[in-house]
């Protein structure tokens, strides 16, 4: 099987981004999200959004120390956004990517949907849904490992820090037509914003609220990789690299 993919993934905060980008500029690598948030046009801080808009080949994104992030900014605040339209587009991505020679690198939080990829999973299939697409490719998953304290810790800095311009955002979606109850939908960061917007929370108690419930999906995510495919953990790009490189070889 000589079409490759790798994946970097880990909990917010971890550094995948920045993982991610330095393992692309040496192996000849573009990058995909694999983020169910950063789908959306307009909800960048809340999402960490990084780099300038750019199209890559026909795919709209990022680019981030002149690297490409593709599926970044792709439907608009309210649409309907699903694990099956995001594995359409990543499919047709790293089609074009390896048409190219160059190396698809799957990177985010949202653990389903690199899981559903790697194992073939196609939706509404029936009961062998899971394994039923074919997997033409073989894959390398790096999980980026942090200590917990201080991925919570730098979490409640973060929060704390974008509050402000955050409620900003907030408030420049609803202008442009989002549904204030769509961004409590969305979850995380706008949840609680929304909450404060509504005079439910203080801002004190809304920070307070979002560091604890940020906590608890950091938990989800470093659970997530426990219980699904196997991934190799490294500590820093040193290890990152060695892993890739056997694997690239």
């Amino acid at each position: 099987m000589d079409k490759k993919i790798l994946a970097v993934v880990g909990p917010t905060g971890s550094g995948k981004t920045n993982l991610a980008t330095k393992l692309a500029k040496k192996c000849d690598g573009i990058i995909i999200s694999a983020d169910s948030r950063q789908v959306y046009r307009g909800l960048d801080i809340g999402t960490n959004k990084e780099g300038e808009p750019i199209t890559w080949m026909g795919f709209v994104g990022r680019e981030l120390e002149g690297i490409p992030q593709l599926l970044i900014d792709i439907v608009e605040p309210g649409e309907r956004f699903t694990l099956h339209d995001w594995l359409t587009n990543a499919r047709q991505a790293i089609e074009v990517i390896h048409k190219q020679g160059k190396v698809p690198i799957i990177v985010g939080g949202t653990g389903l949907y690199v899981s559903a990829l790697v194992s073939g999973y196609q939706p509404g299939s029936g009961r062998n849904a899971k394994n039923n697409h074919p997997v033409d490719f073989d894959f390398l998953i790096l999980e980026v490992d942090r200590p917990r304290e201080e991925l919570y810790a730098k979490s409640d800095a973060r929060y704390k820090k974008i509050f402000p311009e955050l409620y900003k955002e907030f408030l420049g979606l609803i202008e442009r037509g989002t549904k204030p109850e769509w961004l409590k939908k969305i979850g995380l960061d706008y949840r609680y914003v929304f909450y404060y917007h509504t005079y439910q929370t203080t801002q004190e108690e809304t920070i307070q609220l979002a560091n604890f419930r940020s906590h608890a999906y950091i938990r989800r995510q470093l659970t997530w990789w426990r219980h699904h495919e196997p991934t190799i953990q490294v500590e820093d790009f040193g290890q990152a690299w060695a892993a890739t490189s056997k694997f690239l070889a």
